[in-house]
């Protein structure tokens, strides 16, 4: 047995190593051939860096608030007579909405005038005879007392039926409707949503490293996912005295004009704090910039001779703004950039220049 694993084994190491030996036979040629030849040049896209005005800016995510939102409701109870608005309407403040049944009351309010006039027409009777010792203090006394009684149950009446017609607090637009003509309906119950929203606020964090950086009135710019390309200028308004002491972020305020109405209470926006601006930095187009474990890097393309030559150049990035990338550190002004074609090359690579991009 052992004599046919020998034989077995020995074949195996025959055929393996021919086959091995195959392969380094053509890579070994294949090997020449690229020493003969050369390697082959890769045809690339270049741009120069150059020197711009830096706009920086800091990056949050906001949240839309109304400066006034309520819900309209009712302070006493009673069937909803008439609704006059529609939902998403705008309504000035003090204009009606809804109208409760107050038939019952007015009727109880006629009943309280007409004992008015009894109870006037008998305080001024025991007044007279009072004044002329003719009548008891007491008797006087009473009479003022139902008097006052009758009045407050006016005044009392009249408060109730004014409560039954429902007002705007405020101007604004209104939202959802939650109720119905003929509908009953209890103190508190919501009837519709009220929010202003022009002006409105819009709320963001931000770290508290970089509180520094900001103040009251400082711009801020807006964009919604509905419409990113629509810029929205605010001002900050206001910078919270807390931090939050598990993100230890701070929560800021902005108040934006809202005239076209693009914001709504409790959208999501982009918010971008404008800073200072840096005149003067070192910009390349963003396809330039590769990535990789170990950093971010150019090709920097430089000419030897008749050739073009690309090598690595590991760089610092800032801010991408407008498909430029801001170069903190790597790179000056004027130097030749890969925009495309980059997977091609590797550090020492000749290239072939097919395009130079001039107005990125």
């Amino acid at each position: 047995m052992w004599k046919r694993f020998l034989i077995a084994f020995i074949v195996l190491l025959v055929i393996f190593g021919s086959i091995f030996g195959f392969k380094a036979y053509m890579a070994s040629k294949l090997k020449q051939a690229q020493m003969m030849h050369g390697t082959p040049k890769v045809y690339v896209s270049v741009a120069y860096s150059k020197l711009e005005n830096y706009q920086p800016y800091l990056e949050s995510i906001g949240n839309v608030v109304s400066i006034d939102s309520v819900n309209a409701t009712t302070q006493v109870s009673g069937q909803i007579e008439k609704i006059y608005f529609d939902s998403g309407e705008s309504v000035k403040k003090g204009q009606i909405l809804a109208k409760l049944d107050d038939s019952t009351q007015k009727a109880q309010l006629e009943q309280y005038k007409a004992q008015l006039i009894l109870d006037e027409f008998n305080y001024t009777q025991y007044k007279q005879l009072y004044e002329k010792n003719a009548s008891s203090k007491a008797s006087y006394i009473q009479s003022l007392s139902a008097l006052k009684q009758t009045q407050a149950l006016i005044a009392q009446t009249q408060s109730i039926i004014d409560k039954m017609t429902i007002k705007a607090p405020f101007s604004g637009i209104l939202g959802m409707r939650y109720v119905s003509v003929g509908q009953y309906v209890n103190p508190g119950q919501p009837i519709v949503s009220l929010y202003t929203i022009d002006p409105i606020y819009v709320d963001f964090t931000l770290p508290q490293n970089d509180l520094g950086k900001i103040g009251v009135g400082q711009k801020i710019e807006i964009h919604t996912d509905s419409d990113p390309n629509k810029t929205i200028i605010g001002k900050i308004k206001t910078i919270s005295i807390n931090i939050n002491n598990i993100s230890r972020n701070a929560t800021i305020r902005a108040i934006v004009n809202n005239k076209d109405n693009l914001l709504k209470p409790g959208m999501f926006v982009k918010v971008n704090i404008i800073l200072p601006k840096i005149p003067n930095v070192v910009v390349v187009p963003a396809l330039a910039i590769t990535y990789n474990p170990y950093g971010d890097f150019v090709y920097v393309v430089t000419k030897k001779g008749n050739e073009y030559i690309a090598n690595t150049v590991y760089v610092k990035t800032g801010q991408t703004q407008n498909n430029k990338v801001v170069i903190l550190k790597g790179l000056k002004s004027g130097q030749m950039v890969v925009t495309q074609g980059q997977l091609k090359l590797r550090n020492g690579s000749s290239v072939i220049i097919e395009s130079i991009d001039k107005d990125y």
